[in-house]
């Protein structure tokens, strides 16, 4: 029985080959509603609460790495990431908290700040790949990543972690969770601080050797539900995530030398909240009412002090009917406003949406449709298609197409900085720009523990910085952004599992030129092994291959393997202990030209459960 639970959850790929039962594994984003995961036509991917415990993962953006969606980091632990789903920009995902907008409309093209996210109260991340506009509106271009966090427990449930690493970094968390007759709750608290290594760190160099740019996080996460009745439920959430990170100037700006010794810092206050009322009509129908709230302040302490401030409220109503045993219908109307206080500016959207998925033994379709009517822009309709088809538990084939766009966001509209060396600000923003148009397509087939995946987008004026106008700009033309994904996941001895990926990318632009920061290639190999009393033992490597920093592709970041190595040991049914090494073969890299990667780093922790 352990075997199977540590098995489902680190290759949740394979279960069917494994006579797993997949009904029972349910996943939200695909459709916005709880549905199997055989029934899902869509490309999912979900990491498990198990998997983050067993591989001693810090940081969603580090969740997604094990997963070959290869991110830059420019420095350590807290510094300014990306990620590339598909070969996307990180503005182009949708990245949700509980089904909550979390991508910073004040950010620099609308990306969400993953790397200030802790994993110690996520349930599961699911990923959905390819357009999902038509089911989640803007951003969700290349897919959506929901991070669920843990809900209350049945009984009384209370968990603890201390751990200590390099570079001096502490990490402090607790959670307890339990259920009293109607009322249930959740309260999760996590505390990291690190000295960091530098940010700005020139090529072949140490980032020890210079003046270190620490980090400090503090995370709290707390449910409450409320059973009305039998078939009513209130349930209200909060997520407050307050991060401080120290940064060094750009050397775009400064000599690289002194770039290093600049001590600025960002703070970050970051809340997610969610009332939703839920009237249930049987076991599987329901209506719902929901408000949903983003908050995003953000201060920047360099040569002057900049502040941004937005929110993003939404409300909404939605339903789900079946009108066959395996049929249903999904509509919902919602109504969303994002405000930048410090630009005084508003975006303001209607939204309409219908979702509708047929399951007729061995075969799935689903199709979506979504109609969003703004003021500050033209309107967008958008839609998906998927179909499946099981075969057999060996075999199953998929295909899914989707229509997608992104806005403009505050900063490419408004975006300025200030200049210290003509002491006044400049803009490179541009109030012209309008949204961006993608067409999609995949088509995978999955044979027992194997699964292909091909995929092409279409991206019509794509919205990126031109250092010719020193400007954001609508790139003319079509953008492509193709590959393919090949997944192996399986217990190839006893127990002993072994998965591997391979990801090829085609990331250009109308003329044919490769898009920065995007690994034409990356590939990756894990093994886990839990043939020794009480012991697991994990052996992760991530390759990646060619990558430039710019367009004119001059400085390569990629052509690199990093590997990780993790002991768990559980002592007793209360506690447990582990020791991780990261970047096991004190691999010297830059992900982002100009800026530190750490090397060797070691963690060891302590887990106590009651």
């Amino acid at each position: 029985m352990k075997k199977i639970i540590l098995f489902s959850a680190i290759c949740t790929a394979s279960l069917v080959a494994n006579g797993l039962d997949l009904g029972q594994i349910q996943v939200y984003s695909a459709t916005k509603s709880n549905q199997s995961i055989k029934d899902v036509t869509s490309n999912v991917e979900v990491i498990t609460n198990a998997e983050l415990e067993e591989r001693k993962i810090t940081t969603v953006l580090e969740a997604l790495a094990y997963k070959g969606i290869i991110g830059t980091q420019s420095g350590g632990l807290g510094q300014p990431s990306s990620f590339f789903l598909r070969g996307f920009k990180s503005s182009d995902t949708l990245v949700l908290i509980d089904g909550v907008t979390y991508n910073d409309p004040t950010s620099t093209e609308g990306e969400a700040f993953l790397e200030h996210l802790m994993i110690s109260d996520i349930e599961r991340i699911e990923i959905i790949k390819g357009a999902q506009s038509g089911i989640w509106g803007s951003n969700a271009v290349a897919g959506v990543v929901n991070i669920i966090t843990k809900k209350p427990t049945q009984n009384l449930n209370a968990n603890a972690n201390v751990e200590i690493g390099s570079n001096s970094t502490k990490k402090y968390s607790m959670s307890i969770s339990q259920k009293l007759e109607r009322l249930s709750y959740y309260l999760g608290a996590t505390k990291i601080k690190s000295d960091g290594i530098s940010a700005v760190t020139p090529p072949n160099e140490d980032p020890k050797d210079f003046e270190r740019d620490g980090y400090e996080n503090r995370t709290i996460n707390a449910k409450v539900g409320f059973d009305i009745t039998n078939t009513t439920k209130l349930d209200l959430g909060v997520t407050d995530i307050n991060a401080k990170t120290q940064y060094d100037e750009s050397p775009s700006f400064v000599p690289i030398l002194d770039a290093t010794q600049y001590e600025y810092d960002q703070k970050h206050d970051n809340r997610i909240y969610n009332i939703q009322l839920t009237q249930k009509f049987n076991e599987n129908d329901y209506v719902a009412l929901d408000y949903q709230k983003s908050t995003f302040d953000r201060q920047m302490n360099g040569f002057s002090t900049i502040e941004y401030a937005s929110q993003i409220k939404k409300y909404a109503i939605q339903s789900k009917i079946h009108y066959l045993e395996n049929s249903f219908v999904l509509f919902g109307a919602q109504k969303s406003k994002t405000i930048d206080k410090e630009n005084d500016y508003e975006i303001n959207n209607k939204a309409y949406y219908i979702t509708n998925s047929n399951s007729f033994d061995n075969f799935t379709i689903t199709q979506s449709l979504r109609h969003d009517k703004f003021k500050e822009f033209e309107d967008k309709t958008t839609g998906k298609i998927g179909v499946k088809y099981n075969f057999d538990n060996d075999i199953n084939v998929s295909a899914n197409y989707g229509t997608a766009y992104k806005a403009p966001v505050v900063d490419q509209l408004f975006g300025k900085y200030w200049a210290w060396w003509i002491n006044d600000w400049v803009t490179y923003g541009n109030e012209d720009l309008k949204p961006e148009s993608t067409k999609g397509y995949d088509l995978s087939i999955q044979y027992k523990d194997l699964t292909f995946t091909y995929f092409n987008n279409k991206v019509k004026d794509l919205i990126d910085y031109s250092f010719v106008t020193s400007s954001y700009d609508q790139i003319e033309g079509k953008s492509t952004i193709k590959g393919y994904e090949l997944r192996y996941e399986k217990e190839v001895l006893e127990n002993l599992l072994f998965g591997a990926y391979y990801n090829r990318t085609f990331a250009k632009d109308s003329d044919g030129k490769y898009l920065e920061r995007r690994a034409r290639s990356t590939a990756g190999a894990s093994i886990d092994y839990y043939g020794l009393s009480n012991t697991h033992l994990g052996i992760y490597a991530n390759y990646v291959g060619t990558r430039y920093d710019d367009v004119a592709q001059e400085n390569q970041t990629g052509r690199y393997t990093l590997i990780d190595a993790v002991v768990n040991y559980t002592i007793n049914n209360n506690f447990s202990t582990y020791c991780k090494v990261e970047n096991l073969m004190d691999k010297e890299y830059q992900a982002v030209h100009n800026y530190g990667a750490n090397g060797r780093t070691i963690k060891i922790g302590l887990n106590a459960k009651f």
